[in-house]
C-alpha cells in the first residue's frame, strides 16, 4: 500500500498511549487516525476529545471489525496484550504492541505463526532500536569487528519503583501526564502487569542485547527482590547465549526522581569490546591492540526518538521501511523474562527449549 495513507486505530488511551502514541500518529502524514477503544468508557471519551477522534469503541473487537483500520497500536496492560493481538491479527490487522510482548513464550511464538501465515506485519514497542547508535553496534557484532562474542554485561537502573507502588503520583513533575496518569494497578497488580523490573525495564534492555548480537538465551539463572511489594524491584540474572557465550543482567527500579539513571551494555568479543551507554547516548569502541574509537555521540533528541517506533511500523506497512522491533526478537526476551521469573521461583538455572522443540 506504498503511497496510501494508513488507516490506524489504537486500543488503550492510557499514559503511554496519550503522551507518546496518539500524538506520534496525528503528526505523521501518512496516517489517518480513524478509532479510540478502551474499556474505560470515562478514560475513552477524555482520549478521544483531547485529540479530536470520533470514532470510539468500548469493546476493541468491535473496533477491529468495523472496516474502519489498516492496522492496530494496542497500549494497554501486559496481561491482556496476547488476547488483543490475536484478536486482531484473525482480523487482518497490522499490529504494534507495547513491550512487554506477551508474558508467555508460547503465547508469542503462537502469535508469530498467525502473523506469518496472515502475512501481516508486526512490531513491539522497542524505541532505542531506532536510533544509530543501535543499528551501528549491530552492525560491528554482526561483521564480526569485536570478534567472535565471548560475554555481555548489562545494567539498567531506573525511576520506577512508585509506579510498582501505585503511587504514580510521585512522578506526575516528571511525565506531566498531558491528558492521564497510568492507572494505578497497572505496574503494581501482577495480574497485570506479571511482573515488576523483569517486565518493565529488563525486557527493554535484553531485547536490545538479542537485537544487536542477533542471539537467543538457552539456559537463564534468575535472583529477584521485591522488598515488601507485589512484584520484583532489583534483579540479577546470569545467562548462557546459543553459542556458549555468557551475559548478566543486572537491573533496580529504586532511583528517585532526579538521580542519574544508567541503561548501559559491554560486549566482549575475542578482538575487542563495545560499551554501549543508551541514555547517555554514548558508544565506544576499544580494540585488543590498544586502539580506542569513540562514536559520535547522539543528540538529545536523538537519543529515545519515542516517535520512532510509529514512524518505523507505519512505514513498514507502506513498504518503505525495515522493521527494526521485530516480533521475533521480542519473543527471544519473553522466553528469557519468563525464564528469570521461574528460575527466582525455584532456586536454579532454567533450561530454553528451541523454537523448533
Amino acid at each position: 500500500m506504498s503511497g496510501d495513507r494508513v488507516r490506524v486505530g489504537v486500543v488503550g488511551t492510557g499514559w503511554w498511549a496519550t503522551q507518546v502514541h496518539l500524538a506520534a500518529l496525528l503528526a505523521n502524514p501518512n496516517v489517518t487516525v480513524t478509532a479510540l477503544a478502551d474499556t474505560d468508557p470515562q478514560r475513552l471519551e477524555r482520549a478521544a476529545v483531547h485529540f479530536g477522534i470520533n470514532e470510539r469503541f468500548v469493546d476493541p473487537d468491535a473496533m477491529f471489525a468495523s472496516g474502519l483500520l489498516d492496522g492496530v497500536v494496542i497500549a494497554t496492560p501486559h496481561a491482556t496484550h496476547y488476547a488483543l493481538v490475536k484478536a486482531a491479527l484473525e482480523h487482518d490487522l497490522h499490529v504494534l504492541c507495547e513491550k512487554p510482548f506477551v508474558l508467555e513464550a508460547s503465547q508469542g511464538h503462537e502469535l508469530l505463526g498467525i502473523a506469518r501465515e496472515r502475512r501481516r506485519h508486526m512490531l513491539v514497542g522497542f524505541t532505542y532500536q531506532y536510533t544509530r547508535h543501535a543499528r551501528l553496534a549491530r552492525q560491528m557484532i554482526h561483521s564480526g569487528k569485536i570478534g567472535e562474542l565471548l560475554f555481555v554485561s548489562g545494567l539498567f537502573a531506573s525511576m520506577v519503583e512508585a509506579y510498582y507502588r501505585g503511587n504514580v503520583s510521585e512522578y506526575e513533575s516528571v511525565f506531566n501526564f498531558p491528558v492521564v496518569a497510568p492507572d494505578r494497578q497497572t505496574y503494581s497488580d501482577p495480574r497485570l502487569s506479571g511482573g515488576g523490573q523483569a517486565q518493565t525495564q529488563v525486557s527493554h534492555a535484553m531485547n536490545m542485547v538479542f537485537w544487536v548480537t542477533g542471539r537467543r538465551a538457552t539456559e537463564v539463572h534468575g535472583w529477584m527482590l521485591n522488598r515488601g511489594l507485589p512484584v520484583d524491584l532489583a534483579d540479577a540474572i546470569a545467562y548462557r547465549f546459543d553459542n556458549g557465550a555468557l551475559g548478566t543482567m543486572a537491573s533496580t527500579g529504586s532511583l528517585r526522581p532526579g538521580q542519574p539513571q544508567q541503561q548501559e551494555f559491554r560486549y566482549y568479543g575475542t578482538r575487542g569490546f563495545l560499551l554501549q551507554e543508551l541514555i547517555q547516548g554514548k558508544l565506544t569502541v576499544c580494540m585488543n591492540d590498544g586502539t580506542t574509537e569513540s562514536v559520535p555521540d547522539l543528540t538529545a533528541a536523538e537519543t529515545y526518538p519515542g516517535e520512532a517506533v510509529t514512524a518505523g511500523w507505519v512505514d513498514v506497512i507502506r513498504g518503505c521501511g525495515e522493521n527494526l522491533s521485530d516480533a521475533e526478537t521480542a519473543v527471544r526476551t519473553v522466553e528469557f523474562i519468563e525464564a528469570a521469573y521461574r528460575s527466582a521461583a525455584r532456586g536454579s538455572p532454567v533450561r530454553i527449549a528451541p523454537p523448533s522443540a
